[in-house]
């Protein structure tokens, strides 16, 4: 990796021997907390996410742009597999060149993760494409359209995982909540079309849950390969595993490196509009009809229990997840507007954020983070 992989992208290990960098004991045990392999999680209530022929429609769809109102949108649009299945342009483009108001995350190891978003309004892999996908501002395509799209082009394959696919050829061709079409459907109508709205995005989630960004240096280092890490990893790895220097551990932990928790950073909004974070993502996810607690959950008694605690706190105003930083060298611009570099964003922690009264986990520290350094590439 390179040199401020050591801090960012793949916090690494100890010397070798063959130069000054050393870590005690504490530092290393800590440091191996981070090793991989990072596995996804378990979702109960997506019950064909390990099929292989639904990871195989889900691919499909992943990258067909045909599943957007104009034809140019695909979920492969924003999350780039080339560069880190994440997006180079702060704010991604959508259905008629409209820009989206917050930088499309890296789907790297996103199965391992608790909530979906940066302000988690989404509690599943399978639940997040659905808002993307119906979103006027991404992909803009309705339910009633995802369900005639997946009869007519994807039949075959759709009732391999889920089995008979129920007759929508008697609907409107576009439609959703708000809109007549949708709204004059009976009950028993609409429950056809959800149910293919909702598989679709089972499907997608069962090919997004094995992105991963593979071994790393550090899953190297820490398997025995001492050559893994050069000096500059080796001084950063320091540095984030200590409270006293960088305290990047504190929310980048666990193999995944991330808490899978939220925090305002107070970076600065282009608007003078503050946007709420998490706190609307939770009241959100909470109304939302395709949450885990759901009618369409394949486990509903699951999804409740991990719903039941949420509520709204003055914490997580303005707060967004804490992304995973395996690979992270691979897709800039970074932050949930997409508004820094690499370095900028070393800096910004390093100067505790921009409000560090905001977030328990920032505060002052000693200014040693620039003292890492960086190659041409993560500039």
């Amino acid at each position: 990796m390179l040199a401020v992989a050591g801090l960012l992208l793949v916090p690494s290990g100890c010397s070798t021997g063959s130069g000054d960098v050393v870590l005690d004991e504490e530092e290393m045990a800590l440091l191996r907390t981070l090793g991989g392999p990072v596995e996804p999680r378990t979702d109960p209530t997506n019950a064909v996410e390990a099929l292989p022929e639904a990871w195989a429609l889900g691919k499909a769809l992943f990258y067909d742009a045909r599943m957007s109102s104009d034809g140019t949108v695909a979920c492969a649009s924003c999350h780039d597999p080339a560069h880190g299945w994440a997006d180079p342009r702060p704010f991604s483009k959508g259905v008629g060149g409209q820009l989206g108001g917050r930088h499309a995350s890296t789907l790297t190891n996103v199965g391992h993760g608790s909530w979906q978003f940066w302000d988690g309004r989404a509690d599943s892999l399978w639940s997040q494409p659905l808002q993307a996908i119906e979103n006027p501002v991404e992909m803009d395509f309705t339910r009633l359209e995802v369900a005639h799209f997946v009869a007519e082009h994807y039949r075959d394959d759709y009732e391999s995982v889920f089995g008979p696919m129920s007759d929508v050829s008697d609907l409107p061709e576009r439609g959703r909540p708000g809109e007549p079409a949708w709204d004059s459907l009976e009950e028993a109508a609409r429950d056809r079309v959800q149910r293919i709205f909702t598989n679709v995005g089972k499907a997608i989630a069962a090919f997004v849950r094995t992105i991963d960004c593979g071994e790393t240096d550090l899953d190297r280092y820490l398997g025995g390969q001492e050559d893994a890490l050069d000096e500059a990893a080796l001084r950063g790895a320091r540095i984030f595993v200590r409270d006293d220097l960088g305290r990047c551990i504190s929310c980048h932990s666990g193999p995944n490196l991330s808490d899978d928790f939220f925090h305002n950073l107070g970076i600065p909004h282009p608007s003078d509009v503050d946007d709420p974070g998490r706190n609307a993502g939770i009241e959100r996810l909470l109304a939302d009809p395709f949450n885990g607690a759901g009618a369409y959950s394949d486990d509903p008694a699951f999804g409740a229990e991990r719903l039941r605690y949420l509520e709204p706190l003055p914490l997580l105003e303005g707060a967004f997840k804490t992304p995973t930083l395996r690979g992270v060298a691979q897709r800039p611009p970074y932050g949930h507007l997409g508004s820094m570099t690499l370095r900028e964003w070393i800096d910004f922690h390093d100067r505790g954020g921009g409000d560090p009264a905001r977030d328990h986990f920032l505060g002052e520290k000693e200014s040693t983070l620039r003292s890492i350094g960086l190659s041409e590439r993560d500039k």
